[in-house]
């Protein structure tokens, strides 16, 4: 029988950032991943965590206190302030990204993002950190076992693209710096794949699963791939293992001091989303498809509390898709460029603008729930389609006729043949393309204020004048695509304390048991304060967790 200090369930970044410092701390750690690919969630994410009043923040002569964020959380969150939980985070963040950074490979660099709620009192940008590019080779033998990246978000198969490429991309044959830009990354994805299959340089959300890879690794934690949990063992009211399937037999591990639930969260089980999500049946996941609710299907069983009344139970966003010729449907999450882009709108089944389309992706889908929309179009003409893309249909110089004959992308020489495509009124359509126009010529959005808050001017596209976020839609033919709910993680989790361990129905804790990530319930209760509000609690959560696994062991944080 194999015996731990520290048992992980989980490899994405709760579950890693908690093995890492318990090792560091001489704590004997195994991590349990269910699937051949160490990375989770995280490696599908945009890689940005939000850590406020963080260190990188004087470096671009921002200035955040501890007030501050008290300030914006308490206004964003009103009732579903839990403050031990909350200030936690708040106190503790700071450090832990000051000693991950001294301490393993994790490299940050700020994000200039601003808060998701900029209204609200508190409010700051570049309280996110991006996790910096990394080099796949560095993992070795290891690099084949990271998750990779959503493909719709690769180029050529597997050549990632940063936030800083999009524009030089966009550019490739209108300036010689863009050009340049493209030629450099092409050539070198190229020699990439020829020596290694893939391209090795990791951005976004794969940089930061690599290098907390790379940190397990140089940390000495035991990492056990296609090992699924199975049951938690418990004694004397106390968490002591955990039975997994290992090299095809069952096995049970001894944990002396913890076992660590982090499996990543229920977005995956169908059954699960469509108990706790609206419109679940018009619903789509972007989690991998191993994230079934595992961890807190055991927390549950050995009496924890899964919270499933949040605000929101999920992390949103809109999505479309589309069936590819080897039957595999193809997911393309809105995330960033096209829908924050000048000279778009979304529309309901009634032809009629419904939300600030620059609004965080949080925030769109949840307007739908709101009012109950199974969908709605996206709506554009041929600049925009050939400037920004529209989803999987991207931008000049890549053509557009596979996504017309496969129906993902549906044209028309007029706005009022476009109503009859997608089934809304023409008139009414005509109507509402032709107010949006009078405005946003003039860089007006009189009915949703789009391009007036700081977060939706700032996700536009600066060259254009005299707002960011809004352009007419003039040139025919016109395009449109469908757009459904869709979430990049479940948030719904086991109730924790402050130091991350699992409480029971009466609120006392469950000795020897803890959640993080999102096996642990959203310490913001699913509602969305900025981008990286996963990544960042994910972070801070598995730094105090280990942090009090250590000290009940007799060990001090050593920085």
């Amino acid at each position: 029988m194999s015996e731990f200090d520290v048992i992980v369930v989980g490899s994405g970044v709760g579950g890693m950032t908690t093995a890492i410092v318990a090792a560091k701390q001489g704590l004997k750690v195994l991590v349990v991943e269910k699937t051949k690919f160490f990375g989770g969630t995280t490696a599908f994410s945009g890689g940005v965590a939000w850590i406020p009043n963080n260190h990188h923040m004087k470096s671009v002569g921002v200035d955040d206190s501890r007030e501050k964020v008290v300030e914006y959380l308490r206004s964003v969150l009103g009732n579903h302030y839990e403050a031990a939980k909350i200030e936690a985070f708040v106190d503790n963040a700071p450090d832990m990204l000051r000693y991950m950074e001294a301490n393993t490979a994790l490299e940050f660099v700020p994000a200039a993002t601003p808060d998701y709620e900029p209204q609200h009192g508190g409010a700051s940008h570049y309280r996110g950190v991006l996790a910096r590019e990394f080099d796949g080779r560095r993992l070795g033998k290891y690099f084949k076992a990271l998750r990779r990246p959503r493909p719709e978000l690769t180029v050529f198969d597997s050549m990632q693209v940063a936030g800083a490429d999009i524009i030089p991309l966009r550019k490739a044959f209108r300036t010689v710096k863009g050009f340049v830009h493209t030629t450099k990354m092409v050539v070198r994805y190229a020699g990439q794949k020829l020596l290694h299959g893939r391209g090795t340089r990791l951005v976004s959300g794969n940089a930061l699963a690599g290098r907390l890879l790379r940190s397990a690794i140089d940390a000495g934690v035991t990492l056990w791939s296609e090992t699924p949990a199975r049951r938690l063992i418990i004694e004397d009211g106390k968490v002591a293992g955990l039975v997994v399937v290992h090299d095809d037999r069952e096995t049970t591990i001894r944990a002396r001091h913890a076992v660590v639930m982090a499996s990543g969260g229920f977005g995956a089980n169908d059954e699960m989303r469509k108990q706790f999500m609206p419109l679940a049946e018009h619903h789509v996941s972007l989690q991998p498809e191993s994230n079934v609710g595992d961890g807190v299907k055991m927390g549950v069983e050995a009496g924890g509390n899964l919270v499933t009344t949040n605000p929101s139970n999920g992390i949103f966003i809109p999505v479309s898709t589309s069936r590819l010729p080897d039957g595999s449907l193809a997911k393309f999450p809105h995330i960033m460029i096209d829908r924050y882009m000048p000279g778009s709108i979304a529309v309901d089944p009634s032809g009629k603008r419904f939300v600030n389309e620059a609004d965080s992706y949080q925030n769109f889908v949840m307007k739908m729930q709101q009012l109950g929309l199974p969908n709605v179009h996206m709506i554009a003409d041929r600049q925009f389609l050939r400037t920004y893309g529209m989803g999987l249909a991207r931008p000049f110089p890549y053509p557009v006729r596979p996504w017309l004959d496969n129906g993902y992308l549906i044209e028309a020489p007029s706005i009022e043949a476009l109503a009859g495509r997608i089934g809304v009124d023409a008139k009414t359509l005509e109507e509402t393309v032709a107010k949006f126009n009078r405005h946003a010529v003039n860089g007006e959005d009189p009915d949703f204020a789009r391009g007036v808050d700081a977060h939706s001017r700032f996700r536009g596209d600066q060259e254009n004048k005299p707002n960011p976020s809004l352009a007419p839609i003039l040139k025919p033919p016109f395009y449109a695509i469908v757009l459904i709910p869709g979430d990049l993680s479940s948030v719904a989790g086991l109730n924790t304390d402050e130091k991350a361990r699992v409480l029971n129905k009466t609120g006392d804790v469950i000795r020897g048991l803890y959640a993080v990530g999102l096996d642990m319930n959203s310490m913001t209760r699913g509602l969305y304060p900025a981008g990286g509000s996963s990544l960042g609690p994910g972070l801070t959560f598995g730094y105090i967790a280990a942090r009090d696994i250590a000290s009940s062991a007799g060990r001090e944080l050593q920085n």
